[in-house]
């Protein structure tokens, strides 16, 4: 049976599965539940999913002959994970995925840090693990090479553009090894034995950090996944008083539930939303030639006015390729008008609504049903927002603590006007 659920809603439904381990141990599928499994991916991906590429390269049905032929094969349950994995991500969108609770819990321990590219090395950003600091650089996992590693892995990541792919690598711990050596740049080598139940990238977070430097009010919002991060921002600013500007640093959020309230509480001038395309299927006008299988449909938004904000004053955004989902929606109305002046790296490029299947044993699928673009039409997805002025973190930056785009924002704002 199809469930229609909020993608917050599934989220609480499966941790709580996670949780009381109601997913199944049984690690063997039987070929007609896979088989059952693969035609209602099939068929929902040709009724929901939104983001056909222009580029013929993708042949579905030919992708699908392969994913049969890889699912019959064995009836293990992690198999059929990775293969059914291998399949969505060849959609090429970060908003259409399959995940597996039962992966998660029985193979996905955290590793105990995140890392991706900066400047073509492999940069721990974040660590848990004393022996593992941020800034130090990855040369090998095992005895594989970090970036064969990632070129053997990367067919199961679910992104529309590259620079996604390589984040979502270590924010999927279940493609490596229990236990694994991992080798530094520098010669140290580290063993890393995952044993901290799954989680995701995010999930630490439970509040904002808020303070005051010189003038200026800082507001780090590490994620949307929960209304509490949008709602004590507000807070925050209606209490602050007077100042000279507001910093709002979404670096690394990915997201989560929509954002409304403050954009409205900070936008003074009008704005345009999205440009949003869906699919289109019409049995009779496809029997008569008017619609083919990847029809579709765009809505231009219009023009939204403000509705009383709160602060109309300087306002500075920060912006990295993690801000993602509806980290850019977030962004997007101040970018469009010029409300706020965005600094740091290019986003994600990756947002829309999706269409979820709950197949009821742990598995789920999400397919994207509209697609973003600019407001102009220019195309978003897997492209990202460019900021005003682009400053980037190194590797030295990252190793010593250094925010080069923070101290940008505060250079600008101690000029005198």
């Amino acid at each position: 049976m199809i469930k229609r659920i909020p993608i917050s809603l599934l989220t609480i439904l499966l941790t709580v599965q996670a949780i009381f381990g109601a997913i199944p141990a049984d690690e063997q599928l039987s070929s007609q539940d896979r088989v059952f499994m693969a035609t209602q991916i099939y068929s929902d991906i040709n009724i929901y999913f939104a983001d056909f590429k222009d580029d013929p390269g993708l042949n579905l049905d030919n992708e699908y002959k392969l994913y049969l032929k890889a699912i019959l094969v064995s009836d293990s349950r992690k198999d059929f994970d990775l293969a059914t994995m291998a399949f969505i991500a060849k959609l090429g969108n970060g908003h259409t995925w399959f995940g597996d609770w039962w992966l998660r819990k029985d193979r996905g321990q955290q590793l105990g840090f995140y890392a991706h590219p900066i400047d073509n090395e492999w940069v721990i950003t974040e660590s848990s693990i004393e022996s593992v600091k941020p800034g130090d650089v990855i040369a090998r996992i095992d005895n594989e090479e970090i970036t064969e590693f990632y070129q053997k892995n990367k067919q199961y990541l679910f992104a529309s553009d590259e620079r996604w792919r390589m984040r979502a690598l270590f924010e999927s711990p279940f493609l490596f090894p229990q236990t694994f050596q991992m080798s530094m740049k520098d010669g140290k080598q580290v063993q890393i034995t995952r044993t901290l139940p799954f989680a995701f990238h995010g999930d630490e977070y439970k509040e904002n950090s808020v303070s005051k430097i010189g003038d200026s009010l800082y507001i780090r919002i590490p994620s949307f996944s929960n209304s509490v991060f949008e709602s004590s921002a507000i807070n925050e600013i209606k209490s602050m008083g007077k100042v000279k500007a507001l910093i709002l640093d979404l670096r690394g959020n990915h997201g989560g539930q929509t954002i409304g309230n403050l954009v409205q509480a900070l936008m003074d001038k009008s704005y345009r939303p999205w440009s949003e395309s869906t699919s289109v299927s019409i049995g009779l006008f496809r029997s008569w030639g008017m619609l083919n299988q990847q029809s579709t449909m765009t809505v231009f938004g219009g023009t939204q006015s403000p509705r009383k904000p709160i602060y109309t004053g300087p306002l500075y955004i920060l912006v990295d390729d993690g801000c993602y989902s509806a980290c850019e929606d977030t962004v997007q109305p101040f970018k469009d008008n010029h409300r706020a002046i965005i600094v740091g790296e290019r986003t994600a490029g990756s947002s829309g609504t999706q269409y979820i299947r709950d197949f009821g044993n742990g598995m789920a699928m999400g397919l994207v049903t509209r697609r973003k673009s600019f407001p102009n039409g220019a195309q978003f997805e897997g492209i990202g927002i460019a900021p005003d002025i682009e400053v980037h973190r190194t590797q030295s930056d990252i190793a010593s603590g250094r925010d080069p785009v923070l101290a940008k924002v505060l250079e600008m704002v101690s000029k005198p006007e």
